[in-house]
């Protein structure tokens, strides 16, 4: 290659660390030293420098003050892509996501997104499960905020002043008899979700029905949407923790596709 992203005499390796760096770059907003790539791509600093100037040449990458960060091609191919893919992206990739969460776990999966009002918890995609006894949702079912896992998660992951708002003043009619409506312990329910990553309702939407959810991040950082995942109590109890790492790796591998990086230096906004 004559514009000398990559050594002479490199390979689909080469290109895959190539894509590796770009990939640790954009997770150390700060720059990282070449040390600390080395270190975590375990790869030689005098092969990853070579690979790193050869993207410097092409503008993907730059050093500033002794430490690399991504260039501005980089950034400019970073915009292009999300110009032409944002309103579709989740889409797209969320129902093939969805599509493998209810193969693997044999439950219905589905996508809750907050309404423009912030009133309600609203689907905007659905696997079934295959099975004859299973939670059957419909794409533009309205659920309440305070009662299922989804809303608990837009609660404890958007910004203020809503969240507070709402958990002093929204009513929270019960649904069910195991319904949550008392507001100190929703906040500590919330704040709980926050801490571990995910939320779980046991039949406080719907009788008899279990909700998992974890957050979908998009490129920013900021929860779009949540992954659900609904199943009969009786079957879901005895495997809750699979289910819950089934439902959290694809939240986070959705959020990945939509450009979500958490950073190096501190923690994410889904920390």
């Amino acid at each position: 290659m004559d514009s000398g992203l990559l050594p002479r005499g490199s390979g689909p390796r080469s290109v895959s660390r190539a894509l590796q760096i770009l990939d640790k770059l954009s997770a150390a907003p700060q720059g990282a030293s070449l040390a600390n790539l080395a270190q975590a791509m375990g790869v030689p600093k005098t092969t990853l420098l070579g690979l790193l100037r050869g993207l410097a040449l092409e503008g993907y990458a730059a050093q500033v003050d002794g430490l690399w960060r991504l260039g501005p091609e980089s950034l400019g191919l970073a915009r292009a892509i999300l110009a032409g893919q944002h309103d579709t992206a989740l889409g797209a990739a969320g129902h093939v996501v969805l599509e493998r969460l209810a193969d693997s776990s044999g439950e219905s999966a589905m996508i809750a997104v907050l309404t423009p009002d912030r009133s309600a918890m609203v689907y905007t995609d659905k696997v079934e499960a295959r099975t004859a006894l299973r939670f059957a949702a419909t794409v533009g079912d309205r659920r309440p905020i305070h009662c299922t896992a989804s809303g608990r998660l837009m609660l404890a992951y958007l910004p203020p002043p809503w969240p507070d708002a709402f958990l002093r003043k929204a009513r929270l009619a019960p649904l069910t008899t195991t319904s949550i409506t008392d507001r100190r312990a929703l906040r500590r329910i919330v704040a709980e979700a926050r801490e571990r990553g995910y939320a779980v309702t046991l039949g406080e939407s719907t009788e008899g029905v279990a909700g998992i959810a974890a957050p979908i991040f998009d490129a920013r950082g900021d929860i779009i949407a949540a992954i659900v995942l609904a199943a009969p109590l009786a079957r879901a109890q005895p495997r809750l923790a699979s289910l819950i790492r089934e439902v959290r790796q694809a939240a986070r591998g959705l959020s990945r596709q939509l450009g979500h990086r958490p950073t190096r230096q501190g923690k994410s906004k889904e920390e």
